[in-house]
């Protein structure tokens, strides 16, 4: 069973190395703010409603000590001035307490005030209207007076003092909250930076890890070691980048392979590249058209002019085949050199028929460029054999022998080569220059194929 494995680029572990310091600025600062939040609302608690309390409860005692002493006052003097500054002092406090109306949720005392200072009030109308001067007050309405107004100020100096007691215990909560604040802060800091710490250890050991695997292998490379390199497994870039190391490095060992078959002469492929090329094809059942050339009557030319001479013919050719090839292919084609005077060339099955006879049109037009003038007016070499017989040799000439995999079933190399081998025999009784494709769909045939099964254009 294949396990998916999934791809994480160097991009993403880096950002994954800030998700904990974004996690960690998101708790700092939603902890920071819902607790500043709290203590807001405290504060606001604190100035309107305890505060407030404390300072509503003190001016209601000053109102009710002054009324106090004007109602005395006018129970002595009988003062219609001291009776409109009683009266006065009353509004002042009913008015203090109306203010107080949204006090008296969290301070209910309130309501006993001014339930104890209307009874208060109404006692001191009472006595206002009966009584002549205090003189004739009886002590039991005096003493109602003074408990009704010691009620007042009792309950109102405890408002002031439960106010007080309130703001105390909201000051030592709003100390609590900054310190409980202070504590969660510093252990979050301290568990994020040490989480940051452990995942950017992770994540560069990882990275420093590849790249030293990496460094690694171009060392062995450096050495001429082209196998067993060592591998980053990682899903990310440097993963990729050591598979193409690896796959580079299998290249070289082709090109080094390739360089040892190489021909000294024309450093084209050998006959192993040549081999496994095909072959490769084979396997990737990819269509190729093989095409193997051979040059006539090199042999004289060669025994008349020399190597020299010889050699320039064989990189002349080579030369021409590689140019056509570049420059009507489409980049997928391979020329080899077998040795001597065989070139081979694999191309596409729908190229190589204008690619060889592009070739042999080249070929022909220049091959003459390579002989004395004696022999191009001749149009042959003469020679005499050690018999003593003269010897006629024509201007040299390319045969090329082609299988086309569309038309010819092969299976492997050895039945390329075999097919090739029959072609280009019978290609060689033609004067000039020629291709034969084979036209027996890849199946061999003792003798030579007619003309019905190998097509020949010269």
């Amino acid at each position: 069973m294949k396990v998916f494995k999934l791809r994480f680029p160097i991009g993403s572990k880096i950002l994954l190395g800030f998700i904990p310091l974004l996690g960690l600025i998101f708790s700092i600062s939603t902890i920071t703010l819902v607790r500043l939040d709290r203590v807001n609302r405290i504060n606001q608690e604190i100035v309107s409603v305890d505060m407030a309390a404390e300072t509503t409860a003190g001016n209601m005692e000053e109102i009710l000590l002054a009324q106090e002493s004007y109602g005395r006052r006018y129970l002595i003097l009988m003062s219609d001035e001291m009776l409109s500054l009683f009266e006065g002092r009353n509004d002042e406090f009913t008015n203090e307490y109306a203010a107080a109306k949204t006090l008296r949720k969290s301070y209910p005392e309130f309501d006993s005030v001014i339930n104890s200072h209307t009874a208060y009030r109404n006692r001191f109308r009472e006595a206002f209207t009966r009584l002549d001067s205090i003189d004739t007050l009886p002590s039991a309405t005096d003493a109602q007076l003074r408990k009704l107004f010691d009620r007042q100020v009792k309950s109102l100096r405890s408002i002031s003092r439960t106010a007080k007691t309130m703001q105390n215990e909201k000051m030592n909560a709003i100390s609590g909250i900054g310190k409980e604040t202070y504590r969660r802060v510093a252990i979050l800091t301290i568990v994020g930076i040490v989480l940051i710490v452990l995942i950017t250890a992770l994540i560069s050991g990882t990275i420093i890890r590849s790249v030293g695997i990496l460094k690694a292998a171009a060392n062995m490379v450096s050495l001429g070691t082209f196998i067993h390199l060592p591998k980053v497994t990682t899903r990310d870039e440097l993963g990729d980048l050591s598979a193409a190391f690896n796959e580079m490095a299998d290249r070289l060992i082709k090109l080094e392979e390739a360089s040892k078959d190489a021909s000294p002469l024309t450093r084209l492929p050998g006959g192993v590249a040549i081999e496994n090329t095909v072959k490769l094809r084979i396997e990737r059942n990819e269509p190729f058209a093989f095409c193997m050339m051979d040059l006539d009557n090199f042999k004289p030319f060669n025994d008349r002019y020399g190597y020299g001479r010889g050699n320039s013919v064989i990189k002349m050719t080579a030369e021409i085949i590689q140019t056509v090839a570049r420059g009507e292919g489409d980049g997928t084609e391979f020329v080899g050199h077998i040795g001597g005077d065989d070139f081979a060339l694999v191309t596409k099955p729908e190229l190589f028929e204008m690619q060889c006879r592009m070739i042999i049109d080249a070929f022909d037009k220049q091959i003459i460029d390579h002989y004395d003038e004696e022999d191009r007016e001749k149009r042959c070499i003469l020679s005499v054999s050690r018999q003593g017989e003269h010897l006629s040799f024509p201007i040299m000439t390319i045969s090329i022998a082609a299988v086309n995999s569309l038309k010819s079933t092969v299976h492997n190399y050895i039945e390329v080569g075999e097919i090739l081998a029959e072609l280009k025999k019978y290609a060689k009784q033609f004067s000039t220059s020629n291709l034969v494709i084979d036209r027996r769909g890849g199946k061999k045939k003792k003798g030579k194929p007619s003309r019905k099964e190998a097509d020949v254009a010269s």
